[in-house]
């Protein structure tokens, strides 16, 4: 069988096209670009392997959460989903080959070739391309906002485990203090130098402190718990000893913050991203519904000593409204994405106005207590061991003295601990990847604890 030359050039622009759809390599750069991201909003993620082993610092904690976590695998493996996606996007359906042998009255055998291809497949195919690429696109967004939700949640398990371990220090002094205040009650007791009920009390607060040492013991495990699920090490040989660190120095101006935020919030970058998408997808639906199921293609046909080659095109008549449900979903999409970023740019602003001054009503708290409360309780202590000394007070009012002092450490420790968690949940409102750094540190090595005397007391009851 020979063909003509315009049925060869219309078989070369059929193949041309087959060979043009498949020679398409998938996007490759999608974790550096989701990488990127998260640098802007301040985390620069590590490329190296390291064991974490010994003193973990918080960023170390987030390093080895974003390389170890399991759950990374299954983002990254969704990255490439959407990546082979852009392939299969851009592949045009194989073309289709008929073929038909006619034995007719007459004595004369008709036969018939056809090449065709979708005109769908072949017109559309640049669009399909860009709407899997927008999906793409959308895929590092998301890629980069588990990354920085599982950060900020390795963060927000450090502080938890820092609290944990000063509180574990300061309580242990407390119990301890109170422990040996009871065992001295139970001499004095038996020497008839103190009442029933002061023995009891005592008593009373001997078993409290075991009871708070072993609570705090719990609490210290279970951050650490905690946080050791984050980290997916697979080992156990780190410890996080570092102090809570003080609030933040300087807050800018909440406008400005404010601002910012509804500028460069990853949520409405999801939101603008998705919108765009769902542009280009009402644009090619509008276009598919009159193209689809159309072919064009060659067909040649021989009957007898005749022969004829040309043109097919071949569609389906629009005798009816076709894509009308799509696009009437497709327009509710929209709806509802308008309205998804209308709230957040009403809801984001009075959030972040309201971190922000729960956030300053908490340091003015914690430096009130580290510059008035904390020195006022040291003083008392200072003070009533020099009148123990001078025998004006007995050894029982300087270990409640002590305690107290003790009791408002503790309490400033749950303070700062407070005070990080809401830094945390205001990094997640600002859409930044990372806590701000903190001014010095809670530093309770300058706490004495109560050292066991080495005799009783011999001045209670002189005045």
């Amino acid at each position: 069988m020979k063909f003509s030359s315009r049925t060869s050039r219309l078989t070369l622009v059929l193949l041309t096209s087959v060979i043009t759809g498949c020679a398409v390599n998938p996007p490759q750069h999608g974790e550096q670009q989701a990488h990127d991201l998260l640098a802007q909003r301040g985390l620069t993620v590590s490329q190296t392997a390291s064991e974490f082993r010994g003193e973990l610092s918080r960023q170390q904690a987030v390093q080895a959460t974003l390389l170890n976590h399991p759950a990374m695998r299954a983002e990254y493996a969704r990255l490439e989903i959407a990546s082979a996606d852009v392939v299969r996007a851009s592949e045009l359906i194989n073309p289709s080959l008929s073929l038909s042998w006619l034995d007719v009255s007459s004595g004369v055998s008709e036969f018939s070739v056809g090449l065709s291809q979708s005109l769908a497949g072949v017109m559309l195919r640049p669009a399909r391309r860009r709407m899997a690429e927008a999906e793409y696109q959308l895929a590092v967004l998301t890629l980069a906002e588990s990354l920085q939700s599982l950060a900020l949640e390795s963060e927000a398990a450090w502080y938890a485990v820092a609290a944990a371990e000063q509180q574990l220090q300061l309580q242990r002094w407390a119990s301890n203090s109170a422990l040996w205040a009871d065992q001295l009650g139970e001499r004095f007791a038996a020497a008839g130098n103190i009442t029933p009920l002061e023995r009891a009390q005592l008593a009373r607060r001997g078993a409290e402190a075991e009871l708070a040492m072993l609570r705090a013991e719990r609490e210290r495990d279970q951050a650490r718990s905690e946080l050791a699920v984050l980290l997916a090490l697979p080992h156990d040989d780190w410890q996080v000893s570092a102090a809570l660190p003080l609030p933040v120095s300087h807050h800018a101006d909440a406008d400005a913050i404010i601002a910012r935020a509804l500028q460069h919030h990853p949520a409405l970058e999801q939101i603008r991203q998705r919108k765009s998408q769902l542009q280009q997808q009402l644009g090619g639906e509008k276009r598919q519904r009159w193209l689809d199921d159309a072919e064009v293609g060659i067909e040649h046909d021989r009957s007898g000593d005749e022969r004829a080659t040309g043109p097919t095109l071949g569609f389906r008549l629009p005798l009816w409204h076709r894509s009308r449900g799509t696009l009437q979903a497709l327009a509710a999409q929209q709806e509802i994405l308008d309205a998804e970023e209308a709230t957040l740019r009403q809801q984001l602003p009075v959030k972040i106005r309201a971190q922000l001054n729960k956030l300053q009503q908490l340091h003015t708290a914690i430096n009130s207590r580290q510059q008035r409360l904390l020195p006022a309780l040291a003083a008392e202590v200072d003070a009533r061991q020099k009148r123990v000394n001078f025998m004006l007070d007995g050894v029982f009012d300087l270990l409640e003295s002590k305690a107290d002092e003790l009791d408002g450490w503790m309490e400033q420790v749950d303070a700062l601990s407070d005070y990080w968690q809401h830094e945390i949940a205001l990094a997640r409102l600002l859409g930044n990847a990372t806590s701000r750094s903190g001014n010095g540190s809670l530093d309770i090595s300058v706490v004495t604890p109560v050292s066991t005397p080495a005799q009783d007391d011999p001045h209670r009851g002189h005045h």
